[in-house]
């Protein structure tokens, strides 16, 4: 029962309490037109029916609210004062009372209270938010009902706040990174192997712990490296919280990008709290390459010409990699020096998409540009040859000369001399001239007898024959023949004949050396010698007397080297004279017969007078038969 006493000091009221009144602890309450749960998440007005478990049946009324909690709930005493007075104001807008934590609270027409959660403090708002699930926080209030006989009753109501699990959210959008091929090799300086980020998080619910979780994206084509996460960074009771990525790229597999091809990766970082919330944030991975050199995986290239052989010709083939698979090549060949012989020609079979590719080359050269190699003489060619982006492998081409025949001109073949008189010199000379197309070979004339000495009138003395043919030399530029040999035994127009074979030898050795030859062939003509008419001391005069010795002989001979000359005697001239005739045996035996007269034919010696003298001449000619 509440008294009242009035004082001079003012009215004094106090509060006499029967036990009908029954605390509350309200975890539910009306919220709209249904009961739901009491949560952090309350931000409206929630209907609170405290007098359902307060006694004193049906007669009793919800009297005054206040915010104040009596200092001893268990003996009701000391309630706070606010309570003697019934509220009026039946409406949140006309209501003054709050609870312990500032919330608005009215008692409803239908005898319930209205809890406004809205206008909680601030500071309780965010204690309420940093909640965790199965966390909770209690605001109070008190309230005093009538009972039908009158009395006051008071009790305490709770309404209690369930913790609800907070999502976690993202401090920052998706993050993204490159990395890039090679990056140790490459020019810049901001080139790397790998990447790093943060991932940022906050949730309210301050006493929850968050683990971190990746996935490599769906869409992803490739995986050319590790992607990490460390352990999530969080302090106790605080909203904010982090977890370090860290991308390391394996810089073989990202071998088969090329220069500025990209490949792009996403992996999908989880954050949960442990009750149910979570949220994702993608990290890209943007994977540059770089050109990669290409690799020659074919062994020394090497190749063979011959002059004056079926061998001009020389190939191969080089094969090479690119770990860059969209690469696409090109080829140049850099001779190693200017002047070369042949031609040199590529024909590439490209790699693109395999990663492998050869490169056929072939050599061929004309064989007529060879013929200045000598015997055993070679020459290297090499070209340096360029696949792509500077893999350079070097081909060699030999070229080996074979020896080639030296040319020999003689312009006069054939030496022509007469027969002289006794040892009289003959002779007679040719130039002649040789070439050899082997630049290196040195060129010697030497010649020999072909043995086939012949005289067209029998058989030659052996020495005279050895004689003739020593006569014969050369040098570098003729052929010369001389002979003293006396050759008076040759007839007119006999022959001796004999020919020497003329020998141009280069000096590229014994088992390689060749020559050019040419026959020069030596024909001696005799001429006639005239015959030699000898006699005895005065065989070659006679004297006759007229009457008296009408004839006389005397003998001629004669001699002829001409071995074939056969001897005739002839009076030259007339054989008769003004005295007397002559005439000559063929062997050369003459008689002058004098014209006597005796025969009745007159006589011119029959005028002589007795001692007178006459002389007449005969000439007597010996001839050899050969002219």
């Amino acid at each position: 029962m509440a008294t009242t006493t009035t004082t001079s000091g003012g009215t004094v009221t106090s509060l006499s309490n029967t036990p009908q009144a029954q605390d509350d602890i309200f975890t539910a309450g009306v919220i709209g037109t249904s009961t739901a749960a009491i949560t952090e998440d309350l931000l409206g007005v929630v209907y609170l029916d405290v007098m359902s478990n307060d006694l004193g049946g049906s007669a009793k009324t919800l009297w005054s609210l206040d915010d104040a909690t009596s200092l001893s709930t268990a003996t009701k005493v000391y309630a706070p004062a606010d309570l003697l007075v019934q509220d009026t104001g039946r409406i949140e807008a006309t209501s003054t009372d709050t609870s312990f934590n500032g919330a608005k609270i009215w008692i409803t027409s239908d005898g319930k209270v209205g809890y406004d959660a809205a206008t909680l403090s601030t500071t309780f708002k965010a204690q309420l938010q940093a909640l965790a699930a199965g966390g909770s926080l209690t605001d109070s209030f008190t309230y005093a009902i009538r009972l039908g006989n009158g009395t006051l009753s008071w009790a305490t109501a709770q309404v209690q706040f369930a913790g609800m699990n907070d999502s976690v959210t993202m401090s920052l959008g998706a993050q993204a990174s490159t990395v890039t091929e090679d990056a140790t090799t490459t020019p810049s300086t901001t080139d790397s192997l790998s990447a790093t980020g943060t991932i940022a998080f906050s949730d309210v619910d301050l006493s929850d712990t968050h683990t971190a979780s990746f996935v490599a994206a769906g869409g992803n084509t490739t995986a050319l490296g590790a992607f990490v996460l460390a352990p999530v960074t969080e302090a106790a009771n605080t909203a904010d919280g982090s977890v370090n990525w860290t991308y390391t790229l394996n810089n073989t597999a990202a071998q088969s990008l090329a220069q500025g091809q990209t490949a792009t990766e996403t992996y999908v970082v989880t954050i949960s709290d442990g009750h149910g919330s979570s949220t994702t944030q993608n990290v890209t991975i943007t994977i540059t390459g770089t050109n990669d050199q290409v690799q020659i995986t074919s062994g020394v290239q090497a190749g063979d010409a011959k002059e004056d052989s079926d061998d001009y010709a020389a190939n191969g083939s080089i094969t090479f990699t690119d770990a860059d698979l969209i690469d696409t090549h090109s080829v140049s060949v850099t001779p190693g020096a200017s002047g070369y012989l042949g031609n040199f020609t590529t024909n590439l079979s490209d790699s693109t998409g395999t990663g492998s590719g050869s490169l056929g080359w072939n050599f061929a050269v004309d064989n007529a540009a060879l013929q200045f190699l000598g015997e055993g003489q070679s020459i290297t060619q090499t070209y340096n040859v360029a696949i792509g982006d500077g893999a350079v492998q070097t081909v060699t081409i030999t070229i080996t000369g074979t020896n080639d025949q030296p040319t020999l001109t003689i312009t006069d073949s054939s030496g022509a001399m007469n027969e002289g008189n006794g040892t009289a010199t003959l002779s007679d000379s040719g130039a002649l001239s040789f070439a050899d197309v082997d630049n290196i070979d040195v060129v010697t004339v030497s010649h020999t007898s072909n043995g086939n000495i012949a005289w067209s009138g029998g058989t030659l003395n052996a020495g005279v024959a050895s004689a003739l043919v020593a006569g014969f030399s050369v040098d570098q530029n003729s052929w010369d023949y001389s002979t003293s040999q006396n050759l008076d035994f040759l007839g007119a127009g006999e022959t001796v004949t004999f020919s020497y074979t003329v020998i141009a030898t280069d000096n590229s050795g014994a088992a390689n050396a060749a020559s050019a030859t040419q026959t020069v062939t030596i024909t001696i003509t005799g001429t006639n010698d005239a015959p030699v008419l000898s006699f005895a001391t005065g065989n070659d005069a006679g004297a006759v007397q007229e009457d008296t010795i009408l004839s006389v002989s005397g003998q001629f001979s004669s001699t002829d080297i001409d071995h074939d000359a056969t001897t005739s005697w002839t009076i030259n001239g007339s054989a008769t004279g003004t005295y007397g005739s002559i005439a000559v045996d063929s062997t050369g035996q003459w008689t002058y017969t004098l014209a006597n007269g005796t025969d009745g034919v007159a006589s011119a010696v029959q005028s002589l007078k007795a001692g007178e003298t006459h002389n007449e001449v005969f000439t007597v000619q010996v001839s050899d038969g050969l002219g």
